[in-house]
């Protein structure tokens, strides 16, 4: 019966477009109208638009998915080539299971368990465990572009069972990992905004696996966490690279391509998508033609491509 159940509440769930764009006709305009309207464990699809949504509570477990980012830049075609960009993103204690993905957003404030943040732009900091009441265990930060930190602590105590893998960091704050108690760490790509940063970019953590990881500078072990394979190099190996694809096509001299091998973003069992593209169909090309004779077809051809 508990299985029964579970099958009708997933038949169940329904799928919501939003676009903030006038004349869109997508049957909301505002995020405010799709949250209000969706039940527990919908989908919301978020179109891109050259005007922010703004900033957003989560309240219920839902699954809130964008466009992607850099689709243009990076020779992906799609409708439009604006993001679907947010302020600030709280995910409150009573929305355990949360996914967000595809989407560029400030700063996302985390106080729920089992929040998954995947294929994202995070132009600031990913706070979770940030209210005494929510725990924030067991989430799952993966293949995301974040251009400042990532920080686990909130009343005197850490966040528990993070995943943080196949991540790039870039920007100005060079990526911090702290505040994280029995983490998985491995496979992320930190680059570095100046070779006059001086800092620890994973710091603070305890209990963790700290592994196959590029650093952007030299860190030291922290006793109490395990290491395995990491490349901490003796200066910058990146510079302050605002793009991932610029990260991936990174050229290097024959000794540290072979030292970093196997290491970074775009290794591992899931490696680092570019643009953050979610999975399914995409439109890799299109052609239209410039003109047509009246009274025939106007055909259209349209690559499809499958983003794993």
């Amino acid at each position: 019966m508990v299985a029964f159940a579970a099958v009708c509440s997933m038949a169940q769930a329904k799928i919501l477009r939003v676009n903030n764009t006038t004349g869109s006709g997508a049957p909301y305009t505002t995020i405010a109208d799709a949250l209000t309207a969706a039940a527990e464990e919908d989908t919301i699809m978020v179109d891109g638009s050259n005007k922010s949504y703004g900033g957003m509570t989560i309240t219920k477990k839902l699954v809130v998915i964008g466009p992607g980012f850099w689709r243009s830049e990076n020779g992906i075609t799609a409708q439009g080539e604006s993001d679907a960009s947010f302020a600030t993103i709280k995910i409150n204690d009573t929305a355990p299971g949360t996914v967000l993905r595809g989407l560029k957003i400030e700063t996302i404030n985390v106080s729920a368990d089992n929040v998954v943040i995947n294929r994202c732009h995070v132009t600031s900091d990913i706070n979770v465990k940030t209210s005494v009441s929510g725990h924030a265990d067991n989430c799952i930060i993966h293949q995301n572009f974040i251009q400042g930190s990532i920080s686990g602590y909130a009343n005197n105590n850490y966040a528990n069972y993070t995943q943080v893998t196949n991540n790039i960091f870039a920007g100005t704050n060079a990526g911090v990992v702290k505040w994280l108690n029995e983490a998985n760490i491995a496979y992320n790509t930190f680059t570095i905004a100046s070779v006059s940063y001086n800092f620890e970019q994973i710091t603070g953590i305890s209990g963790c696996r700290v592994e196959k990881n590029i650093l952007g500078i030299a860190g030291s072990d922290i006793e109490g966490n395990t290491y395995i394979d990491n490349y901490k190099p003796n200066s910058p190996l990146f510079d302050n690279h605002d793009r991932d694809l610029f990260v991936k096509n990174q050229e290097f001299t024959e000794d540290i391509a072979a030292a970093i091998e196997g290491k970074g973003a775009f290794n591992g069992d899931d490696p680092y998508v570019i643009s953050g593209v979610p999975t399914g169909p995409v439109i890799q090309d299109l052609t239209v033609p410039a003109s047509v004779e009246q009274g025939n077809n106007l055909n259209i051809t349209i690559k499809l491509g499958v983003q794993r």
